[in-house]
């Protein structure tokens, strides 16, 4: 059977190894679960949502991820599975997976206490400021698992090889989120996500990640202040949100 030419141009582009970064909600009050998780270093979230068009014109589908958790996942018998990395960096690890759920919202996470080693304690510290705002997964395509649909002109992926998962600066889809949130709020920035994705889409497609970048860093800017006052919010207080001019974004970069 003939690949669709979208199919066959990513076969191109394709590497090694592939990574998909997402950003993650860091305003909110923290639910004390996993407040709790954090100090004692484990961190949940999502590494994947199901159905959301990311900055490369691909979708994941539930399922996707089933296989290579079955295969080297953390009930495996694997010597190979996967591991949360800094970085996406292989000589880096920071922890196993405790967890890798594929629920109704997508690839959800839950770390083993996170190994005593020196970016281990950066990534807590970062992920607690928001510093860190984003995870991203590592994989492979499993091409004949591949499919286009013209409906959005997506790539559709019905199965990937995961091989890993990591915090990262940048990411490509406004979609998940680290699970830091009480649900009023959670449901409230889901909502925002999808407004602000739809509005995204109205712009030229060139400068869609560039807009996006800015409103992450953005978001990640709002949540610093001086470490005195930050440590007293921290332990005190629930972190403060920011107004953020979406319109002078775009204006500023002349895209209106």
């Amino acid at each position: 059977m003939s690949l669709h030419p979208k199919i066959k141009a990513a076969m191109a582009r394709a590497t090694p190894l592939n990574k998909r970064a997402m950003a993650i909600d860091v305003t909110g009050k923290l639910i004390p679960t996993f407040q709790e998780d954090l100090n004692n270093r484990i961190i949940n979230g999502y590494l994947a949502t199901w159905g959301t068009v990311n900055d490369y014109g691909e979708k994941v589908i539930k399922g996707a991820f089933s296989k290579s958790i079955q295969e080297r996942g953390p009930n495996s018998n694997s010597k190979y599975k996967i591991l949360f990395l800094w970085m996406h960096d292989m000589k880096d690890p920071l922890a196993q997976f405790d967890e890798l759920v594929e629920d109704d919202y997508g690839l959800r996470f839950r770390t083993k206490p996170l190994d005593d080693v020196p970016n281990a304690d950066r990534c807590i510290k970062q992920i607690r400021s928001g510093t860190l705002n984003q995870f991203s997964y590592g994989f492979d395509y499993v091409w004949d698992k591949v499919e286009w649909d013209s409906s959005d002109d997506s790539l559709v992926l019905k199965e990937v090889d995961l091989w890993e998962g990591s915090p990262v600066s940048i990411g490509a889809d406004t979609e998940t989120f680290a699970l830091r949130s009480s649900r009023s709020v959670e449901d409230a920035w889901v909502e925002f996500n999808e407004e602000m994705e739809d509005f995204i889409r109205t712009i030229p497609r060139k400068s869609q990640l560039e807009l996006r970048h800015l409103i992450t860093r953005h978001k990640s800017l709002a949540q610093l202040e001086p470490s005195e006052q930050r440590k007293k919010t921290l332990e005190q207080e629930e972190p403060a949100g920011a107004e953020i001019d979406y319109i002078k974004l775009l204006t500023d970069q002349k895209i209106f």
